[in-house]
């Protein structure tokens, strides 16, 4: 009588027991999601300069990368771009020689420009702070991205659109060995990414 009684007592708690189980290992979290981004899809422009008067803007149309979404711990996402430098183009053909030639990218000993990110956190509903390394002409500075996502499609097909994202952040080209005309045009870069992530 009392082992039945002791038995019927410990049965709720090991209902709860496995029910807390169940819970836990009801299935896989939802796995990662690997983004591709690139030149086919979105575009990488800056602005140099301080004033509206001499502020000069251009792009750069050779570049991919890759994101790693993930929606159930947010700072394990990453973000890696590589850019190919001598895809750049200004507003005319002088600018885009003169911004190839060593005093600024040096694209012939540079053909590359990277992001890598360190740190990424949510900041609200569709945004997040990207936190990353830039190497431009050899040299690794830190750079930290607003980045805003919209029309995010969960249930996108392999290849197909999954959302839409803008990132933007500001660099010194006097940090990476690039000086010449800041008197004349200043010093702070602002990069601006637009693109879409399709579904790896």
């Amino acid at each position: 009588m009392t082992s039945a009684l002791l038995s019927t007592r410990r049965r709720p708690a090991a209902l709860l027991l496995a029910a807390l189980l169940t819970l836990g290992t009801a299935g896989p979290a939802a796995a990662a999601e690997q983004l591709d981004i690139g030149g086919k899809y979105g575009t990488i422009d800056f602005a140099i300069g301080n004033s509206k008067v001499f502020r000069t803007t251009g792009s750069f149309t050779d570049w991919k990368g890759m994101v790693k979404v993930d929606d159930a711990d947010v700072p394990q996402s990453s973000v890696d771009v590589v850019v190919k430098t001598t895809s750049i183009q200004m507003l005319d053909e002088q600018q885009t020689n003169m911004l190839k030639d060593a005093d600024y990218f040096d694209v012939q000993h540079f053909p590359e420009m990277t992001f890598h990110s360190t740190r990424i956190e949510r900041t609200g509903k569709d945004t997040l702070k990207v936190e990353g390394d830039i190497t431009l002409r050899g040299i690794t500075r830190p750079m930290t991205l607003a980045v805003t996502v919209n029309d995010r499609r969960p249930d996108a097909a392999p290849g197909a659109r999954y959302a839409r994202f803008r990132g933007v952040g500001t660099i010194k080209r006097s940090e990476f060995g690039m000086t010449k005309y800041i008197d004349m045009v200043g010093d702070n870069v602002e990069i601006s990414i637009a693109t879409e992530a399709r579904r790896h």
